[in-house]
């Protein structure tokens, strides 16, 4: 989960380097005229860059270019002029080539920002040997590594590190004329700052200045996260000799600008702007009721359909959480409402325990003594200990042979209710509708250690998907409910007119998805065992009276975990009654009836199809 405050955020400009480089082709006037063009231009952080050299320093008589060299020498005096105007204090860049330029940075050290060596120069010892003799520590320090691979760069940084600079960048990008796109690199920028995360990095790009791309470049490299740029600037490219390919003229640099102040802009703000939330909630889809809905149903996704509508109310997520906490619904709706408030109310939920006297298989099986507690009193007293769960019935029959019952009902604790003997579901409803319970938790008595812990796990569930019946995947026989909405019990009832094998209603469930929404809820691990904890056999009560007596010695409660701690422990109880099966999972006839009988066959009332 994320958690973030919706704070104003906002882009860090790049700082700019304008490269003047060899523009000015040796005409000092010019130089000034570019110097005065940079001062003008709107951008805070930014510095200019010179390459102050000596020819023969440089290179020697036989390189191509030793000829311009010597026209575009500047000697001391002039860049004393340059550098140590006060305009310039503290924005200048230099870029070394020879000791001659170690000599001017060491003269106007004050009044420098950073030193740039392109990669031509990087295997340089003499200029190294040089730096390595300054204080370095107010300068931040540029290192070109174009053409190298990530090793020599590594090497490069340990290196150029140990001159203990103010601050260490990063630079990509060489100069050809021009450099076409496929060559600006920008590939190299997630590259380098995963192998350097600590380092910063600078774009030098050098795309022919003619080109739309070449305004636009620094701004893509600053969205790919480089912190520095660097670009090179001349007045007109038509009357510049040396270093105009790639150079902007000032119409352009500010077009530049203004597309990097764009960019930081479309960056910068809340992360949910006013508008966009605006926006948003003008034209989201919202949930609508899929079809009617009756009074104590709850809304799953499958209940609602998404359109846009003027109507304002709950979106899904409102409705979930909602239901969560315990609500379903206040009243019937129609197709095609929004929810809200009004539309949900906090639902009762209650233990029905359903029980007779009428037993074969174990006469009397409700009253026989475990450890000298009547069964079904200990099935009540674990029920009672729902933290959900707000009252617990005992459900019985009006036959008289079931009023006997009514002496079982822990001291007034439980509520009694006598209904239909036969048809169970309509036991069921009846004792929801006296008892005002709109969410059933169904149990039977012959469950002596039925799981408190299990029930709250399931009403859980059951709220949070909005079903209308939940039930385990799978548990110990004899441990886990079920749970049942009211309002889907009252369904039945009018669907199917009689339930004759109600004390079967797992199946009118289960047998119809299409109509009704069943939750299989997966235990946690330490919910689980394969024991057969369920009263219907003499093995079962065998078991039952050594297990009490092992919890009662150790001053144990029957709540699920101790009722595992002991059986865990000692396998021999496990094994008096594990050779009995369930009915209802081997009795195949019995199966196939079953689903004969539960299934709804009226497809005008199928919501879900599965």
């Amino acid at each position: 989960m994320f958690e973030y405050k919706n704070a104003d955020m906002g882009l860090a400009k790049p700082y700019i380097i304008f490269e003047v480089a060899n523009s000015h082709g040796g005409n000092l006037n010019y130089l000034n005229s570019l110097i005065q063009k940079y001062q003008e231009l709107n951008w805070e952080k930014k510095g200019i860059k010179f390459q102050p050299f000596k020819p023969e320093l440089i290179a020697v008589p036989d390189y191509e270019w030793y000829d311009v060299y010597k026209k575009l020498f500047i000697g001391l005096d002039e860049w004393d002029r340059i550098i140590n105007s006060g305009d310039l204090n503290g924005v200048v860049w230099l870029d070394l080539f020879d000791v001659y330029g170690v000599s001017v940075l060491k003269e106007y050290m004050s009044n420098i920002f950073g030193i740039k060596l392109q990669a031509s120069v990087l295997k340089n010892v003499e200029l190294y040997t040089e730096l390595k003799q300054l204080n370095l520590s107010s300068i931040e320090l540029m290192i070109n590594v174009s053409g190298y691979g990530l090793n020599e760069i590594d090497e490069y940084i340990t290196a150029f590190k140990s001159l203990k600079p103010k601050k260490l960048i990063i630079q990509f990008g060489f100069q050809r004329y021009p450099t076409t796109i496929r060559d600006v690199g920008l590939q190299k920028i997630k590259i380098l700052k995963v192998a350097f995360p600590d380092i910063s990095l600078c774009f030098a790009d050098h795309v022919l200045a003619k080109d739309d791309f070449s305004v636009f470049a620094p701004a893509c490299g600053y969205l790919m996260g480089c912190e520095y740029l660097e670009k090179h600037i001349c007045l007109d490219r038509e009357e510049t000799k040396y270093d105009h390919y790639s150079a902007l003229e000032f119409d352009e640099v500010n077009k530049m600008l203004e597309t990097l102040d764009n960019v930081i802009l479309a960056g910068s703000g809340l992360f949910v702007s006013v508008e966009e939330k605006k926006y948003l909630e003008s034209s989201e889809q919202k949930p609508l009721t899929r079809w009617d809905m009756k009074k104590g149903e709850m809304i799953s996704s499958a209940d609602v359909c998404f359109r846009r509508t003027s109507k304002s109310g709950f979106l899904l997520n409102e409705i979930k959480e909602t239901q969560s906490k315990g609500f379903v619904l206040s009243k019937d709706l129609k197709k095609g409402e929004m929810l809200d408030d009004s539309c949900f109310f906090k639902a009762s939920v209650g233990v029905i325990v359903a029980c007779r006297m009428k037993s074969s298989r174990l006469k009397d099986k409700a009253l026989l003594p475990i450890v000298d507690v009547p069964s079904v009193e200990h099935c009540l007293k674990n029920c009672l200990r729902s933290e959900i769960a707000e009252k617990v019935v005992l459900a019985t029959s009006y036959l008289p042979e079931d009023a006997i019952l009514g002496n079982h009902l822990l001291d007034g604790r439980v509520e009694f209710f006598k209904g239909d003997p036969d048809d169970v579901i309509k036991r069921y409803v009846a004792a929801a509708e006296k008892n005002e319970i709109d969410v059933i938790v169904r149990v039977t008595a012959d469950c002596p250690v039925i799981s408190s812990e299990i029930i709250d796990f399931l009403v859980k569930s059951h709220f949070e998907s909005g079903a209308d019946y939940s039930c385990v995947n799978h548990a110990a026989v004899g441990t886990a409910a079920e749970i049942y909405n009211a309002s889907a019990l009252r369904r039945v009832l009018t669907y199917m007119g009689s339930t004759s094998y109600s004390e079967y209603m797992t199946w009118y469930m289960k047998n119809n998805p299409e109509i009704f929404k069943v939750n299989i809820v997966n235990l946690p691990k330490e919910m689980i065992r394969e024991y057969r904890l369920t009263l219907d056999y003499k093995e079962d009560l065998e078991m039952f009276n050594m297990l009490f007596e092992k919890l009662r010695k150790k001053e144990m409660d029957s709540n699920l975990k101790n009722i595992f701690e002991v059986l865990d422990a000692d396998m021999s109880l496990s094994r008096i009654n594990s050779n009995i099966g369930q009915r209802y999972e081997q009795d195949e006839s019995l199966i196939a009836e079953l689903n004969r009988c539960t299934k709804i066959k009226d497809m005008t009332l199928y919501r879900y199809f599965i």
